[in-house]
């Protein structure tokens, strides 16, 4: 009986250490982090109304917003295992985050069809080929998926032309496109943005000039009675290259501090300078956006994720998004491991058009994948 009793009292202040661990815990290592958390998601919140150019630290936390919302919940479901109630009222002012979490992994689940035969419907395609050079017959192969899903316009970033040429399916293409407006051939580069309709384009130019091969040209098209206007983008590029990602890859398996310290700062400078371009294109696109009389959409490679700055830029108060309108989870659009993005958009009139469908298809021939969206013309 005495064994019994000690046994238990032994037990009992275990369990009163354990407890006291606990509550320690809760009081002193848990809200670091939360803080930490809590500051991350603000700040990817407020990115879309800091330029780049006043504050380039808030860009990269709403490049980096996917995986600080993933940390975000691990970390919610942490707080719940401790009972740490208190610090999950720390939180509470991210539910601001919420409509930038539904436009980063947008759920929907209905369609829409379209039931009168007077309304003009047409499916638009926009899509970085990549050079026509990720695949060996990736230039046959993308022409193939033109032809098959029958576009009536096509929007094309880092078009080669020698190489469309070159390639007999390729070729064929241009008999069922006869219209296109090809960006600014004054331009030393074969490297071009391109769009090709089915239908009469009346009216074409720049929208934008950026550095090098980036550019956004628009382009005035005749469906039926309506003439409506196409924005095609490819706007700056980070210039990650190959031997850059190898270094990223490298930091972590360990180097020198040193040489971390200025790979970062070299990668830091590369890409800042390609945020403030954008800055730039997207204040040109704008431009264009509030000058245009027609239905007006806008698409391409933004190289910039939904909760950016650039993004909301372009997108304004004028136009919607497919992709968060029709779109169902995270559909990034650049592919390259590891930086899986979702940087490839089409926006449009809200009171121009209807969205009836979008889909991100998922073919190898590029380091993007293509998104395919249909529309119907409001009247």
């Amino acid at each position: 009986m005495i064994r019994c009793q000690l046994q238990k009292e032994n037990s009992y202040g275990k369990w009163r250490k354990t407890e006291k661990v606990f509550s320690l815990l809760k009081c002193l290592v848990l809200p670091v982090p939360t803080l930490i958390i809590l500051f991350a998601m603000l700040g990817a919140w407020a990115c879309r109304f800091v330029a780049p150019s006043v504050f380039m630290p808030i860009a990269y936390l709403g490049l980096g917003f996917p995986l600080i919302l993933i940390v975000y919940l691990i970390w919610i479901i942490v707080l719940l295992i401790f009972g740490a109630w208190r610090h999950l009222l720390l939180l509470l002012p991210t539910v601001v985050c919420i409509p930038i979490m539904l436009d980063t992994f947008p759920i929907n689940i209905s369609s829409k069809s379209v039931d009168d035969a007077n309304i003009k419907t047409f499916k638009l395609l926009t899509y970085n080929v990549g050079a026509f050079q990720y695949e060996n017959n990736a230039t046959s192969e993308i022409a193939k998926l033109i032809k098959r899903e029958d576009f009536d316009v096509v929007c094309m970033q880092e078009y080669i032309e020698f190489r469309a040429k070159e390639d007999e399916d390729f070729r064929k293409l241009f008999a069922i496109y006869p219209y296109s407006t090809v960006g600014d051939m004054s331009i030393d580069s074969h490297n071009r943005v391109v769009t090709l309709s089915k239908h009469k384009i009346i009216k074409s130019g720049v929208a934008s000039k950026g550095r090098a091969n980036n550019r956004a040209i628009y382009s005035d098209i005749v469906i039926g009675n309506d003439t409506i206007r196409v924005i095609n983008a490819h706007l700056a590029s980070n210039h990650i290259s190959y031997a850059d990602k190898q270094e990223i890859d490298s930091i972590s398996h360990g180097l020198k501090v040193e040489k971390v310290k200025d790979k970062i700062h070299s990668l830091d400078k590369k890409v800042s300078n390609n945020y403030v371009i954008r800055e730039q294109m997207a204040n040109d696109i704008d431009s264009v956006i509030a000058l245009t009389k027609t239905k007006v959409m806008v698409c391409g490679d933004f190289n910039d994720v939904p909760v950016s700055y650039v993004y909301h830029k372009i997108k304004g108060e004028r136009l919607s998004v497919a992709n968060e309108e029709m779109g169902w989870g995270y559909n990034y659009t650049f592919r390259e491991s590891p930086f899986y993005f979702c940087i490839d958009h089409v926006l449009y009139q809200t009171d121009g058009f209807d969205c009836l469908n979008y889909e991100r298809v998922r073919v190898p021939y590029s380091d993007h994948y293509p998104s395919i969206v249909q529309f119907s013309i409001k009247q």
